[in-house]
């Protein structure tokens, strides 16, 4: 981005806009495309929370029949089998779709939330490039530090959703299925889930930005985040017990983010109170 300091005609700059806007749609089609071209890979990907079920025995390997073949489905190891009483009872877990259209309304959600994110880098650059020319040189390095925490913050939360949180959680919350019944997951459904909250902990991550950009405006300061502390780790604790498995490692992962993004939100907001405090010194000595 070129700090262009010339001044444009309104018409000079809906041109601009619309060359922005043309380059920014190109880029997402482009982006949609490859997904979609890479879609069957990106949804294994994101079904891959789901593997700790194989570990847990909940996912049922083809038995063997003595001859060396597989067994019929459904087929029964002999009572008398040594380690029966001690294992626990296999189950069998199918990826399912209802209809024949909906794979491929699958593979489309899958392009378009991949083809955004990977164009959404392109697309910011041409937005910031649009609007930077207008800005002061201390608004724009405002508008940066954001751009960069936010993106920073959200693939933090998706992280440690993906590699943390949701290995221990899926295959939990599908253990409380009663051996009787079949567990079936419809894809649409299921990676939808997985999608969203995906989602949701990049938003969630994003509350040190928020509370930045609140204490910049004067709305909050240090020492209310330092007074709120114990009450604020208690609300994350029982969030962290609710939405995890009901033991110690489990919370953690999702409780430990919480409570150090927090602390980095207090220690971040002395820095933007004292930057603002220097841009305010510096702006009353330029003033005759």
């Amino acid at each position: 981005m070129e700090n262009d300091d010339k001044r444009m005609t309104f018409t000079e700059h809906l041109g601009e806009l619309r060359t922005r806007i043309i380059r920014s749609i190109a880029a997402l089609l482009v982006a949609v495309i490859v997904c979609y071209a890479l879609s069957d890979m990106i949804l294994k990907q994101l079904a891959r929370p789901l593997a700790p079920l194989d570990e847990r025995g909940l996912i049922a390997p083809p038995e063997k029949a003595p001859d060396g073949e597989a067994a019929a489905p459904g087929a029964e190891t002999a009572p008398d089998a040594p380690a029966a009483a001690e294992t626990k009872t296999p189950r069998n877990m199918e990826w399912t779709v209802l209809n024949p259209l909906e794979f491929v309304v699958v593979k489309l959600k899958i392009a378009g939330y991949g083809g955004f994110l990977l164009a959404l880098p392109f697309v910011l650059y041409q937005l910031m490039a649009f609007v930077f020319p207008g800005l002061l040189p201390n608004e724009r390095r405002v508008v940066q530090i954001l751009v960069g925490g936010c993106s920073v913050l959200g693939l933090a939360g998706v992280g440690i959703a993906y590699f943390g949180v949701f290995p221990l959680v899926l295959p939990y919350l599908l253990e409380w299925t009663p051996a009787w019944v079949q567990i079936q997951l419809r894809v649409n459904e299921t990676i939808s889930i997985i999608v969203k909250l995906l989602a949701g902990f990049a938003v969630a991550f994003q509350f040190p930005m928020v509370v930045l950009v609140l204490v910049y405006m004067g709305l909050l300061t240090p020492q209310a985040l330092r007074d709120y502390r114990k009450f604020a780790v208690v609300v994350m604790a029982l969030a962290a017990a609710i939405l995890t498995p009901p033991d110690v490692v489990s919370m953690g992962i999702m409780l430990l983010p919480l409570v150090i993004l927090y602390e980095m939100s207090i220690w971040a907001s002395y820095l933007v109170l004292r930057r603002k405090k220097m841009n305010e010194e510096a702006a009353a000595a330029e003033t005759p």
